[in-house]
């Protein structure tokens, strides 16, 4: 994003999550990676409810600090597309752009739900190792 709160076309490359993030954050123990997954799941959707709902609202820091919480739980899976459009939505809120605020928070769904995806995907993965 640049310093006037313009959205980046550039998008993180690689999948939805990264799951040797994951490996990194509790070792390679798939019990530790299905309750950190356990966790991540529901707090995230948590996390973008309350982006959606404060870009509703119109309160920018609100906007922040959520797009804050939920870019530091999405480091803890490897979700870097995911990351990035949080780390857009902080800079988009500090700048006060709500045009741009608007559009981002209007990702956030689809883009969790990606993650959301790839962790079950890679659970199912583990369960079978």
């Amino acid at each position: 994003m640049s310093k006037h709160g313009e959205s980046s076309s550039s998008r993180p490359v690689g999948g939805p999550i990264d799951p040797e993030v994951m490996r990194a954050v509790v070792g390679n123990d798939a019990e530790m990676i299905r309750e950190l997954a356990a966790e991540f799941l529901p707090g995230s959707r948590a996390g973008v409810g309350e982006v959606v709902e404060a870009a509703a609202g119109g309160v920018a820091e609100t906007v922040r600090a959520a797009s804050h919480r939920l870019k530091g739980a999405c480091a803890l899976v490897g979700a870097r597309h995911l990351i990035a459009l949080c780390m857009e939505l902080e800079g988009a809120a500090k700048a006060g752009n709500w045009p741009l605020i608007r559009e981002l928070a209007g990702r956030l769904d689809g883009r969790l739900g990606d993650v959301e995806a790839a962790i079950r995907t890679f659970l199912a993965e583990i369960a079978e190792e």
